[in-house]
């Protein structure tokens, strides 16, 4: 995980937390939808790991951000001050869409914030409810609490499939690399 530069005109987008993360919330994801049987002690454990990673990326967002206000130049695109969700935000990524050039120093457009905090919140939301139905005797069995927490699973299943197709056509239309960076932190410029 270096921050070494593949050529000198590539630019360092994502730092080994913010990847770490992500493959992180991946994985616990794909266990648990895919791979083991819910309610076991592996569901429990790649749950509570996913967790993990959403609330290691809350701090290292929070951590950024402060970093961010305390010295002046550019915003880290881990800060959570690089949040942009207002109107002109969202018009200008569909005119750079349009014009088929996101810039490279790009990190999340807005629809890629609001994915992010949509995954959090779902992801949080089966922590707690699950935590609820294993480890609250009163819970344990509730049927309301398990319909919850399966309608979020797969919800964020949703999500899912919604940030693989956006990433892909994102990628495609506005002529940016969006996967080399999650994988090596560099973007080519």
């Amino acid at each position: 995980m270096s921050t070494t530069k593949d050529t000198p005109s590539d630019i360092y987008i994502w730092d080994w937390v913010v990847r770490i993360c992500h493959w992180g919330i991946v994985a616990a994801f794909i266990t648990n939808y895919f791979i083991v049987e819910p309610g076991r002690l592996y569901h429990e454990i790649a749950g509570y790991a996913g967790v993990s990673f959403i609330l290691l990326r809350l701090a290292w967002g929070t951590l950024q951000q402060q970093k961010a206000l305390n010295k002046s130049g550019e915003i880290p695109y881990a800060s959570f001050a690089s949040v942009s969700l207002s109107k002109k935000a969202f018009i200008e990524h569909f005119h750079h869409l349009q014009q088929k050039k996101i810039p490279t120093r790009h990190g999340h457009n807005p629809f890629g914030w609001l994915m992010i905090f949509a995954v959090f919140t779902l992801f949080l939301g089966l922590g707690i409810t699950g935590f609820m139905m294993e480890e609250i005797d009163a819970m344990f069995g509730n049927s309301t609490l398990e319909w919850i927490h399966s309608i979020m699973a797969d919800v964020l299943y949703a999500c899912v499939l919604v940030h693989i197709a956006a990433v892909f056509l994102v990628q495609y239309l506005g002529n940016v690399q969006l996967i080399r960076p999650m994988l090596t932190g560099w973007r080519k410029r």
